[in-house]
């Protein structure tokens, strides 16, 4: 049986893992990067980027039996995967390509997003270099990114825009308020309701015309579906929002053999880890099912745990409305990060 699973990511790399086990299967994962990084602990990077060493492995490490194919993805229909320099037919196909962040200014220089390793590390020396940082968002990796400097560089001015009226606004008030005042008290600045429109000179302009000198943007605001690779395929599998379409095994609407984990699905829950984690228990486990001849499981959406980093030494569990901050929840997400890379 072949199976192709696209992205190495959590999701993905935890169903290769699992499938792998069975020497009957024929396991393909294409990923563009030979490595699965760490993504919820990227923002470590920004100060210090010996670190990355603990926040990657490369897949050849971790999967024994499967098939690497490092190369850019070209297309997708219903019977292959197609790259750069290959064909790949599938039985079966998980698509956990995950979602782009993209920086909706039209001059860039001087302002990257949290989105890879790399990405992250070709900014380090200038964000150590900078006196001030403007951190655009101020959802989840928004405030974690101001954690972070604001407790491990505090000669440095931060700055933090958000074009709502509280900080991590999907969350309970009490994790808003706790997250408000940790940063206030580290001296970061909190702009709310505005939002950046342009950038010159090293001048950033809100929509109310307010302007920001910053050295460095640290762009943290809004994420996006991108299945561009799905041109095949018919409009009635996307959303408005480009997210795929899927029904309750987590199969992409109208195909039984292909199966969309991770970010890029358009299941309402929040997009975690912990999320992609447990659609590819799901995912793996109704493979193997229908290989059987078995129904797959039926995939319900849980309210599961969060913990937000404010800085390595401080954090917030949330589990509403269990709210836990301190020294405790930041031992337990770097538990969280050890265990994760551990298991690979």
């Amino acid at each position: 049986m072949k199976i192709v699973i696209i992205g190495g990511g959590f999701c993905g790399a935890w169903v290769a893992k699992k499938l792998e086990k069975n020497k009957n299967h024929e396991v393909t994962l294409i990923d563009a990067k030979e490595y699965f990084e760490y993504s919820p602990s990227l923002w470590k990077l920004l100060l210090d980027t010996s670190i990355y060493k603990h926040l990657s492995t490369p897949h050849a490490v971790y999967l024994r039996n499967t098939r690497v194919v490092t190369d850019l993805l070209v297309a997708v229909t219903p019977t292959i995967v197609q790259t750069k320099k290959e064909k790949i037919p599938f039985d079966y196909l998980v698509i956990a390509t995950g979602i782009d962040y993209p920086i909706f200014l039209k001059n860039t220089r001087n302002v990257f997003a949290v989105k890879s390793g790399q990405d992250v590390m070709k900014h380090t020396q200038q964000v150590i270099k900078a006196n001030t940082i403007l951190i655009i968002g101020g959802g989840l990796i928004g405030v974690e990114v101001a954690g972070e400097l604001a407790t491990h560089a505090p000669t440095k001015q931060i700055i933090v825009i958000h074009p709502f009226r509280t900080l991590l606004e999907r969350n309970i008030p009490a994790v808003s308020g706790y997250a408000k005042k940790f940063l206030e008290e580290k001296g970061v600045e909190l702009i709310f309701n505005e939002k950046i429109v342009d950038y010159k000179k090293g001048v950033f302009l809100t929509n109310t015309n307010r302007s920001i000198k910053a050295d460095v943007g640290i762009w943290c605001g809004g994420i996006r579906c991108n299945p561009w690779f799905m041109k095949e395929f018919p409009d009635s599998i996307f959303t408005e929002k480009k997210a795929l379409k899927v029904n309750h095994y987590l199969q992409l609407t109208g195909y039984q053999q292909i199966f969309v984990g991770g970010d890029v699905n358009d299941i309402h829950e929040e997009k975690t880890a912990a999320a992609a984690d447990r659609q590819a228990i799901f995912i793996t486990a109704n493979i193997l099912r229908m290989i059987k001849g078995k129904k797959p499981y039926r995939y319900k959406p849980i309210l599961l745990p969060m913990d937000i980093s404010l800085g390595r030494y401080n954090a917030i569990i949330v589990y509403p409305p269990f709210v836990l901050p301190g020294v405790i929840a930041a031992i337990v997400k770097k538990l969280v990060e050890k265990i994760a890379m551990l298991r690979l």
